[in-house]
């Protein structure tokens, strides 16, 4: 019986890393130019920086386009989708099965549900996934279930058998975390942490959601680097052949990247998204 906990690709290969890079963060790309990069182009600019795929999410009318031109170059499709009803999970389920996606990742209902009535309904999307033989992650993301660490932990008390796509940056925005030892951050998370497989790479400081890390060497990414690495290393305690950890590069393009008065960016998410695959290969192999 197959195992929808994480994402295996039917390989005999040894668990592995999985880095991948977001359609969305290749919006508004190179950074301030009048014209921005293709879509051919933004693939190829993928492919040759070493990810693997690329999450996207796409209408029926975008669906041929993104994937010739994903196919182009060798990469691998992820889905992700907002659903407010079991047809949206219907709808991106088949989605995936016409396209070959890897897996689809869902960042569901809006905030205010009750959990009462969200863990029904996110029982039954999984099932809705997993019986087209489609693996079902929940995002951690503001404006969604679960936005915030509480209610992702009472989630995980109601729903023990969710699995999460941790976007983090959103519970260490809310959360006001600085990764102070004394906050006790990561060992807050760990009910979350032991059911992430897979991560989204955009960093919070604690004020804004993203913010740039430079090299990456310093206390702000490197709270990051221990968060992920926690999940990782949870994730490899159970981990067979085939199985592989999915992290994408998530850097958004304004509103959420910071600019400028004038609009412009002052960040330059294209290097930062190398730095963001960078860190998660370290949290790899710190896992």
């Amino acid at each position: 019986m197959p195992n929808f906990d994480r994402y295996n690709d039917g390989s005999r290969n040894p668990p592995r890393l999985q880095v991948q890079h977001s359609l969305w963060s290749l919006l508004k790309l190179p950074m301030n130019a009048p014209e921005e990069w293709t879509l051919q182009e933004k693939c190829r600019r993928v492919k040759q920086a070493g990810f693997a795929g690329i999450e996207c999410w796409l209408g029926e009318d975008e669906e041929k386009a993104h994937k010739e031109a994903l196919d182009a170059e060798g990469l691998r499709l992820t889905l992700g989708h907002h659903p407010f009803s079991l047809d949206d999970v219907k709808k991106t389920v088949a989605q995936a099965v016409r396209l070959k996606a890897d897996f689809v990742f869902a960042q569901p209902l809006h905030p205010y549900v009750p959990l009462a009535e969200a863990v029904p309904f996110l029982r039954e999307a999984r099932k809705i996934a997993h019986d087209q033989g489609v693996t079902f992650f929940v995002e951690t993301h503001r404006n969604n279930i679960p936005e915030s660490l509480n209610q992702a932990l009472e989630l995980v008390e109601r729903m023990p058998e969710v699995r999460f796509t941790g976007d983090f940056s959103h519970f260490v925005v809310i959360g006001e975390f600085y990764g102070w030892q004394d906050e006790g951050a990561i060992e807050r998370m760990m009910p979350i942490l032991e059911r992430t497989s897979h991560l989204h790479g955009r960093i919070s400081n604690g004020e804004a959601v993203q913010v740039d890390v430079a090299d990456g060497t310093g206390d702000t990414a490197q709270f990051f680097v221990r968060i992920w690495a926690a999940a990782m290393r949870a994730w490899k305690r159970d981990a067979g052949p085939g199985d592989v950890f999915p992290f994408a590069s998530e850097l958004g393009p304004p509103r959420y990247a910071l600019t400028l008065p004038d609009g412009r960016e002052f960040s330059d998410r294209w290097a930062q998204s190398l730095v963001m695959k960078r860190l998660a290969e370290q949290a790899w192999d710190q896992a």
